[in-house]
Formats: C-alpha cells, structure tokens, sequence
C-alpha cells in the first residue's frame, strides 16, 4: 500500500475526530447499525474513559481512515489487551490500511508489556477473514447475551 499514512494515538481529547469514520463503516453494509452523530460520540468518549484504554488511528491528510481502540486488561499470565473496536473507511478496506493499523497498535502494546490481544466479531463477517490473516485465532469463550 502506498497511502502516505500518519499513525497517531487517540485521546479522550481527540477521539471524537474519528466519530464521522466510524458513522460511515458501521451504518454501512455489512453492519448497517444506524447509528446517530451523537450517540458515537459518546460511545467512543466512555471507552477513553476506561483507565488502560488506547486507541490508535491512520490519517490521511489528517483525517482519520482508520481506527482501532480497546483496553488492557491485566489476566493471569500477564497483560492482555481487548480490541473493542476496529474500523477502516470503506475506500481502503482490503487495501492493508487495517494491518499496518493492526501491527502498529501490537507494537505498542508489546513495548507495554501486553501478552496477548482478543477481539469479538461476528464469525460470517469480512473482518472475521481479516484477522485470521494477521494471525488471530477463534478461541473457546462464547459470548451470551440478555435483553433487559
């Protein structure tokens, strides 16, 4: 890939900078969420909330591309690291702007002692391939739900 990607670290400060990134993947096929402005706002604000929360973006001419965020989590054998959330501008999806997002924030996360990473996805969707290629694994744990 020859975009000429700036990588940055995401803030509570500037998270909110990539709230119109996130509207355009999500509501957009294969999620197609419908989401509102204001309620991503305020769901990428209270993840930065999170005390061992990171997140990282690519920018293009300064606009954000492509983000990823999670928090560090500290589990039995040492630092663990749960991608929440992971997003790249439908333009340059299957173009390697996800992995070199994916690799610069492990970098990171190894440079802070982190041991491992998880993420949830949705078995039948594009991203499940997508991590696969970087070397994720599907592990045992189920999610369960509940509607209250």
């Amino acid at each position: 890939m020859t975009q000429p990607f700036a990588t940055v670290a995401l803030t509570a400060e500037n998270i909110a900078d990539c709230a119109d990134l996130y509207l355009g993947v999500f509501n957009a096929p294969p999620w197609n969420d419908g989401w509102e402005h204001a309620a991503v706002v305020e769901r990428l604000a209270a993840f930065m909330a999170f005390p061992a929360a990171r997140a990282m973006a690519l920018l293009v001419d300064e606009v954000p591309v492509a983000m990823v965020l999670g928090w560090k989590e500290r589990w039995v054998n040492g630092w663990t690291f749960h991608i929440k959330e992971m997003c790249v501008a439908g333009r340059l999806q299957r173009q390697g702007a996800g992995a070199i997002l994916i690799r610069a924030l492990e970098d990171v996360l190894r440079d802070e002692g982190v041991v491992s990473v998880n993420l949830q996805t949705l078995e039948e969707a594009p991203a499940f391939g997508f991590y696969e290629g970087l070397g994720y694994r599907k592990g045992r744990v189920v999610m369960l739900g509940k509607l209250l």
